[in-house]
């Protein structure tokens, strides 16, 4: 309850800006025990799903973006430890941490854990889930890709995983995407040789999901040439049709690499991203959304060649933390993950431990993200 005035108050200014800005704040929730270094966000419906490094889960309803409210939170467990990643599937949350869990959600008020699977080293630190069919495969920044049958969310089931270090030479998998019978995954090492790596894993001909013995190593994002160097730390991946973008937050910029062939991706350009690292990102249409440091940016990928930096969202009452320490050396990282839905982006402020929904007033934006423009 010592949070309800400040929550309130923040709602009403959040709801207070200048209709011409790019992005206007609308809705502000902060909540130091339900909301621990909040890390990825995922919507499913009129909730929000929050897992928190920290240890925590929060569920928040987002029905009415101005007033996003807490309906329940899980923390102090010992399975959330470094939660970072989250997958709902129905009435099922997915949540990567250093174990693969499944949380009850059909209740959003009294979610319940259901299962819980373990096996160190090969499950650990997952940072990135993506589902294909009855498969879901994960990325554990320790060196493996899990992959996990999940035709009963509710029981689901480790079928087996793929060591990276030994198949593809990437040391830390920070998250994967899906393109068709391909999987496009990053690799967080602060130095190459390879940035990202592209694995066949379906049957051309059925496009059935094959073992992970059978997975083909095919392209490669590596240190290779001039633009390349740029994408040390590569730590997310989003896809705009056939052009991925690619965050690095050593370099704290994002190369956009044409996928027209998968086996065979083109690195097209690179480009700084508007602060510090891109921790988050997601793509809609032909802009890539991007957050990282105390901003939010949206990025024209129309031509791979030339992105466009369109509009940034700096603002203190989102991103009011703006130093934490790594080691001896300062870092102003906050933004961590975004996620866009109709005119309105879901993002997290991991030092802060909230997180705010920004609504998008610039007509390029909303009509590159497939938008028509909204009223004020």
């Amino acid at each position: 309850m010592k949070y309800f005035g400040v929550l309130l108050l923040l709602g009403l200014l959040g709801s207070i800006g200048n209709a011409d800005e790019p992005f206007v704040l609308v809705g502000l929730l902060h909540d130091d025990a339900a909301m621990r270094r909040p890390h990825d966000i995922e919507l499913q419906g009129d909730l929000a799903y929050i897992p928190g490094k920290g240890g925590t889960l929060a569920i928040v309803d987002v029905a009415d973006p101005a007033h996003p409210k807490l309906l329940a939170s899980l923390s102090d467990i010992d399975a959330l430890e470094d939660a970072e990643t989250v997958l709902p599937l129905g009435n099922t949350l997915l949540v990567g941490a250093r174990d693969f869990l499944a949380f009850n959600v059909s209740d959003p008020r009294r979610p319940k854990m259901i299962a819980r699977i373990a096996d160190r080293p090969r499950i650990d630190r997952i940072n990135g889930m993506v589902r294909r069919g009855h498969y879901v495969l994960t990325a554990n920044k320790t060196g493996y890709i899990g992959v996990f049958d999940v035709r009963r969310p509710e029981r689901p089931r480790l079928v087996e995983t793929l060591d990276t270090r030994a198949h593809g030479g990437l040391q830390s998998p920070h998250d994967i995407a899906l393109l068709e019978d391909w999987v496009i995954v990053v690799n967080a090492a602060h130095q190459g040789p390879v940035y990202a790596r592209v694995y066949r894993v379906a049957d051309p001909v059925t496009h059935e999901l094959l073992p992970v013995s059978s997975w083909k190593v095919e392209g490669a994002i590596s240190d290779s040439g001039k633009l390349h160097e740029n994408l040390a730390g590569a730590n997310r991946v989003a896809l705009a049709g056939r052009t991925a973008g690619i965050g690095a937050f050593v370099r704290d910029r994002i190369g956009i690499v044409d996928m027209t062939t998968p086996w065979q991706p083109v690195l097209r350009a690179t480009m700084p991203v508007a602060d510090i690292g891109a921790n988050g990102m997601v793509a809609a249409g032909k802009v890539l959304f991007v957050a990282g440091g105390e901003a939010v940016e949206a990025i024209d990928v129309r031509n791979p060649d030339r992105p466009v930096s369109l509009a940034q969202y700096r603002n203190g009452r989102l991103f009011p933390t703006r130093r934490r320490m790594l080691g001896r050396v300062p870092r102003f990282d906050n933004a961590h993950d975004l996620v866009y839905r109709n005119g309105y982006l879901y993002v997290t402020a991991q030092n802060d431990n909230q997180f705010g929904i920004l609504q998008i007033k610039d007509p390029t934006i909303l009509e590159l993200a497939g938008e028509e423009q909204r009223g004020n």
